[in-house]
């Protein structure tokens, strides 16, 4: 019940997918030539295949100490950025913090309570639900905006439909009312298997 960098991992995808498809479609222009057509119907003048495709006095930018510096500073930038989306790939739990209750009454003050406890009673209750062998409760988010991440292993002679049914139809709602709150999100894994045996088939 560990969450990964999904979201990240597609708008990166996503950029550079658009700078390779523009780069790729700049190369189809210049290799048929279209690029010189459609450059002098703008007005731009292009340059001759005989020109030179840098100036002469290129190679003196980089002579300068600051250079080597600028250098080592944009790959020092550009390694951190890489080595920030490599430890984003690590699957991260993201328990919600200490829950913060707040009573109808604002002179009733708040209470505070633990996540675990909340995801003890939770497990406690499905557990209940014939044909459940376990439970695993994980809570994310805040008192606000709860969500919850149920992992159930259930008998494989058991009633899947009826066990996700009571889920949504009861222990959900207790959950919500013990919060004051309708839960943001609620995923449901259902693991078939024994007692005995470790093996799971997941069904989604």
């Amino acid at each position: 019940m560990r969450e990964t960098a999904g979201a990240l991992n597609r708008t990166w995808l996503a950029i550079i997918g658009i700078l390779v498809l523009l780069l790729g479609a700049a190369g189809v222009l210049l290799a048929s030539g279209l690029a010189s057509t459609l450059a002098s119907g703008a007005g731009i003048t292009t340059p001759a295949p005989a020109d030179r495709a840098l100036p002469e006095n290129f190679q003196g930018v980089f002579v300068p100490d600051t250079a080597a510096i600028i250098v080592a500073v944009v790959a020092i930038i550009l390694g951190l950025l890489a080595l920030g989306w490599l430890l984003a790939q690590i699957p991260r739990r993201n328990q919600a913090r200490t829950f913060r209750l707040h009573a109808d009454d604002a002179a009733d003050g708040r209470t505070t309570c633990e996540p675990r406890v909340v995801a003890d009673a939770v497990e406690s209750e499905v557990e209940q639900i014939h044909g459940v062998i376990s439970a695993a409760v994980l809570l994310r988010g805040s008192a606000s905006q709860p969500e919850l991440t149920l992992d159930v292993k259930a008998d494989q002679r058991a009633d899947i439909r009826s066990i996700i049914e009571q889920v949504h139809t009861e222990v959900v709602p207790h959950l919500e009312t013990a919060l004051e709150t309708p839960l943001r999100k609620t995923a449901v894994l259902m693991n078939i298997g024994t007692a005995r045996n470790n093996d799971k088939t997941l069904v989604l």
